[in-house]
């Protein structure tokens, strides 16, 4: 169709008559209100066409040849419209302004001056990737829609409402005199507000930040606290405009509770209870109680992030789980870990005297969140035989009191450490011990971000070398999983188990399989940790970080 439109195009270009005295008649839905030859403007207005043709010819040669064409596509149909849209349309609403004898003089160097504008907005904007080239056809329709109901007296906010943003943006904020007088005029920023924060709805705070007293500024609030609570947080805590506005929103419990913790020098204390608090079900003075007590306040964290966890599981997930994950990293890194590690030296019953109070779930959490930090001998001589003697020797039953809440990173942790060979004999059913390893390396693809197949493949080392027959098991079921992917056409997790194939497969001196070759990735297994790196990155630059 693209193709036809071209030749029939092209075929009217050649017609004698189709140019005139530097301006074109443009076959499209544009009534120039004259013959071309009557497009020629008169001498007070020639300046300002010329420099609206300036800007056409910047456009043009915007890809860096002066070869007379518009190419932003690597489509050449594509280009040829456009191409033919810079040229022929904006000569043709040039010729538009200049033959409507219901537009002033005056006005016509308003709307000349705008039809400018426009051009040098969208050369600005396409260049820095915030307007779609090819956008360039609608845009002008729009400009061409809002000048006529500015001519008639009419609002453009009608024109405008029913645009894109991309498009409404760039008619809007060309300039601000073309359509300043216009009854719309205003009323169209608003709706350029609320169109962006549709389009971007994770950039709605710092928009208010900029633009408080937009009419529809409470109900955007309501609706961006629940996905970025945390940002309503911050922007409560402030200062300005916004903060005062976000602090007078009492309708709305969520957003009067995150304005009340926000108020409060403890607020980061409370924040990771928010879905609870909002709930009902724990209160700030509640947490008041323990907020002080190191070991009590790590408790309730852990406490809700198994609540947490297992509303996950019935697709339930609470309000700030984030942030909550993020405290118990910290809680346990700042308050147990750096204590236990820091008494290196000491005798045992010194060193981890700070962890006993701690169940065994507590101290499941305390491994998992500080992996990379915790001592080796933190863990094998304190976190870990302590979390197995009170859950009473029942992996299993731990994972389960959990709802399996970061097993992965456990088990990675547990194989660097040489305690998964334990773990996993400590299960009641040795075949559910074959079944979690089953899962350890499967459905990594439906993860969300890269850890949990860094997770995988860093455990694999330390397998092969303790456990050679699950790791055997895990190297059947990697390459299992990359059948399946492939007869799924999952380009992600085709990607992710091509990698942890040949990253196991190298782990044998016999097999022959060269990364650096294969993957771009010097050798991992026989060489230092820092190498591990190398696989982390190769993980966030391959194909699998596109969307399925």
């Amino acid at each position: 169709m693209i193709a036809k439109i071209k030749i029939l195009v092209l075929v009217v270009c050649l017609l004698p008559g189709y140019w005139a005295e530097g301006q074109v008649s443009y076959i499209s839905d544009i009534n120039t209100g004259g013959s071309p030859a009557d497009c020629k403007p008169p001498k007070n207005r020639e300046l300002f066409h010329d420099f609206i043709n300036a800007e056409q010819k910047k456009i043009l040669r915007s890809d860096g040849k002066n070869d007379n064409q518009y190419t932003p596509s690597t489509d050449d149909d594509v280009n040829f419209i456009l191409t033919r849209t810079l040229v022929s349309r904006v000569d043709a609403l040039q010729c538009k302004i200049e033959n409507d004898s219901a537009i002033s003089a005056q006005d016509k160097i308003r709307y000349l001056r705008g039809l400018e504008n426009v051009l040098k907005f969208f050369a600005a904007n396409t260049s820095a990737k915030k307007v779609n080239p090819v956008l360039l056809p609608e845009i002008l329709k729009a400009y061409d829609n809002c000048m006529d109901a500015d001519v008639a007296g009419r609002s453009i906010v009608n024109v405008i409402e029913r645009l894109p943003y991309e498009t409404a943006m760039s008619v809007v904020k060309a300039d601000r005199v073309t359509f300043e007088k216009n009854p719309g005029y205003r009323p169209c920023q608003n709706i350029i507000v609320f169109k962006y924060c549709e389009r971007s709805p994770e950039q709605v705070f710092p928009i208010l930040r900029d633009n408080p007293d937009v009419p529809f500024a409470d109900s955007l609030i309501k609706v961006a606290a629940r996905k970025e609570p945390m940002q309503l947080y911050n922007y409560a805590q402030a200062n300005n405009r916004l903060g005062n506005r976000i602090r007078n929103i009492k309708d709305d419990v969520f957003v009067s509770t995150i304005a009340r913790m926000a108020r409060s020098r403890s607020g980061q204390q409370y924040f990771p209870f928010l879905d609870n608090i909002v709930s009902g079900k724990m209160t700030i003075e509640q947490i008041d109680e323990i907020r002080d007590d190191s070991v009590k306040y790590y408790k309730l964290l852990v406490k809700t992030q198994m609540d947490y966890t297992g509303r996950m599981l019935n697709g339930d997930t609470a309000f700030g789980y984030r942030e909550l994950t993020e405290k118990i990293r910290k809680r346990a890194a700042d308050v147990f870990v750096a204590t236990i590690n820091g008494l290196h030296e000491k005798s045992d019953e010194v060193r981890f005297r700070c962890i006993q109070p701690l169940n065994a779930e507590e101290l499941y959490y305390l491994a998992v969140m500080t992996d990379g930090l915790i001592y080796t001998s933190s863990y094998t001589k304190g976190v870990y035989p302590l979390m197995m003697k009170k859950i009473g020797g029942r992996g299993d039953s731990l994972l389960v009191n959990l709802h399996f809440d970061h097993y992965r990173k456990f088990l990675s942790q547990a194989a660097a450490y040489n305690t998964l060979g334990d773990f996993l004999s400590s299960f009641s059913n040795h075949s559910d011990a074959d079944d979690l390893m089953k899962a350890f390396v499967s459905k990594l693809e439906r993860a969300n971000g890269l850890e949990d197949g860094v997770d995988v493949a860093d455990s694999y080392a330390s397998i092969v070398e303790s456990l050679p027959s699950r790791a055997a098991e895990m190297l059947k079921n990697v390459q299992l999983n990359y059948e399946r992917n492939i007869g799924e056409n999952n380009q992600r997790g085709i990607a992710i188990y091509n990698i942890l194939n040949k990253l196991f497969l190298s782990a044998d001196s016999n097999s022959r399989i060269d990364l650096t070759q294969e993957l771009g990735i010097p050798p991992v297994y026989n060489r230092n940790w820092e190498y591990h790196l190398f696989i982390i990155f190769r993980f966030q630059h391959s194909p699998m970080t596109a969307a399925p």
